[in-house]
């Protein structure tokens, strides 16, 4: 590949023309059929084109004013379809707001592909309006970084070989002012995308020394995608070793699992003393796994999709890919572990029936079958783990777990669910705040039963749980909660959906009786602050 710096700058349509036939050829190869995009006017010259490409070609495009909303939905549709998703932007600060989401599509490991027009190479430095350093801005959260730039003198820096390693993608497109009208032949496209193959970059020994070990063995599941349950109830079923699982693993109601499956709770996990833990899917929420990092004695192997272990520590630590699940158990497990009693969770819930956790069940009772759920992070999804044992049959259930992060939740759902009948997104208020512009989109998705609920306790929460934080005095938990009394009446309001506040059961069921069931329609939920701290207090 030439040096930028020894190719001077190429001025001709005709240039533009070969840099956008060229990318267009490669995600042809990737197999984008789905495009983002948020226009501007370095990226004008590559959506004129695909606008005109998508009829023909039969392209879904979504257009955003906004460049974060677009990247999450961009990773809902990826995480839902398992295929690559692009997100298109101009160039300047635009390219940086899609650095969330292509953090959280990197830990995974989903097919995003983030498409950046820039300036040409050599406005690099000068200061010049929107010409910041693009090439190479996400760093380490991609899994490769390609530049496509037309020169003068011939040197055509282009795509290589894309690597099959999942994850997201990032291809920087150098462009000059001119439009264009038409375009030139393509050079050779990249190899689709495609995950590595099961085995070839795993040490098969992780799998056989795992099961080798001596010791018992309990399993904790989250973010199974709902393709990936066959294998992992397959599995488990001949294991026969406890499970604990988080909503997300679409694995809670699975009848061939009922005998092995426990309370997803933390006092669960605490009376569990395993040595052996595997680990199926995303990285799980309790504090318990992250304790783990003490426990070097504790042989843990990850099986999942995105190449992370998990944990900080190396140490009897080990990942392999999921398809090793299709492989043979060298030894039976030892499974002594005698299996706690069932926690008092629900007694106390029957008598906090106004508490955060207990809204978490009355709203399951909502939830149609075939529906979609999407959780939000932080106490949203611990609170569903608790309340929440099973949704009904053929319910798909969600969360972003890559990065952990509450930003873009709303457009992440609404990725995940633009295609489904019924969807449902249970967040908290914080949470929401971060993604007010995400209901744009509404007006280019289908008619559907969309249910946005906001448990709006005032502030973030979660901190009062915090051990340090529960002695400390009114200006530092204020600032760490972020206490307000906000109303979302009036986003609501403005993206003209539904809205309902409700505080008690009589107000659910009439929210429910009266809403649209093909309309986005927004639920405030106010949970009752003294039911849940007793709750709290009492039943963990």
């Amino acid at each position: 590949m030439a040096d930028p710096a020894a190719c001077p700058p190429a001025s001709s349509t005709s240039g533009n023309a070969r840099v956008i036939a060229q990318l267009l050829a490669e995600l042809d190869a990737l197999g984008v059929v789905e495009y983002c995009v948020a226009a501007g006017a370095r990226n004008a010259p590559l959506l004129a084109i695909i606008l005109e490409r998508a009829e023909s070609r039969d392209l879904t495009v979504r257009h955003f004013f906004e460049e974060r909303c677009a990247s999450f939905f961009a990773l809902g549709r990826a995480m839902e379809t398992r295929k690559p998703v692009a997100v298109i932007t101009t160039s300047g600060t635009a390219v940086a707001e899609l650095f969330p989401a292509v953090m959280e599509a990197y830990y995974q490991a989903a097919p995003l592909v983030v498409v950046t027009a820039d300036r040409p190479s050599h406005y690099r430095g000068s200061g010049a309006p929107q010409a910041v350093e693009q090439n190479g801005i996400f760093a380490n959260y991609v899994v490769r970084t390609v530049e496509l730039e037309d020169r003068a003198d011939g040197c055509f820096v282009h795509a290589e070989s894309i690597s099959a390693r999942p994850g997201p993608l990032h291809f920087n497109v150098c462009l000059e002012e001119d439009l264009v009208s038409t375009l030139l032949e393509a050079s050779p496209a990249a190899p689709p995308y495609e995950a590595p193959e099961v085995l070839a970059l795993l040490a098969a020994q992780d799998w056989e020394a795992f099961w080798s070990s001596e010791g018992s063995v309990a399993v904790v599941a989250a973010g199974i995608h709902p393709e990936d349950v066959p294998l992992a109830v397959e599995f488990l079923a001949k294991l026969q070793a406890p499970i604990i699982a988080e909503a997300t693993s679409n694995l809670l109601g699975e009848p061939r699992l009922k005998p092995w499956l426990l309370p997803a709770s933390e006092r669960v996990l605490r009376q569990l003393h395993p040595q052996r833990v595997l680990r199926l899917g995303a990285v799980p929420s309790w504090r318990w796994w992250r304790d783990l990092e003490d426990r070097p004695e504790v042989r843990v192997l990850n099986v999942s999709p995105a190449p992370f272990r998990g944990l900080a520590r190396t140490e009897n630590v080990a990942i392999v890919p999921w398809k090793a699940l299709a492989l043979s158990i060298p030894a039976q497990p030892e499974n002594t572990i005698h299996l706690p009693p069932a926690p008092a969770a629900d007694r106390f819930l029957e008598s906090h029936p106004l508490s955060e956790p207990a809204w978490m069940r009355h709203l399951a009772n909502q939830v149609s079958p075939g529906a979609t759920v999407f959780l939000g992070n932080s106490l949203p999804i611990r609170e569903w783990n608790l309340a929440v044992p099973s949704l009904p049959a053929g319910c798909r259930t969600w969360a972003n777990r890559g990065a952990n992060g509450i930003d873009g939740l709303v457009s992440t759902w609404l990725g995940v669910a633009a295609e489904a009948a019924e969807s449902w997104l249970i967040i908290g208020d914080l949470s929401t705040l971060y993604d007010l512009s995400a209901p744009w989109i509404l007006t280019q998705l289908p008619p559907a039963k969309r249910r946005l609920v906001i448990i709006n306790n005032g502030g973030g929460k979660i901190f009062s749980r915090v051990t340090w934080l529960k002695n400390a005095g009114p200006d530092a938990r204020k600032v760490m909660e972020n206490s307000h009394t906000l109303t979302f009446a009036p986003w609501a309001q403005m993206w003209g959906m539904d809205y309902k506040l409700i505080t008690n059961l009589e107000d659910l069921t009439a929210a429910q009786t009266a809403a649209d069931q093909s309309a986005c329609a927004v639920w405030e939920v106010r949970p009752d602050a003294e039911q849940t701290a007793e709750f709290w207090k009492n039943a963990i």
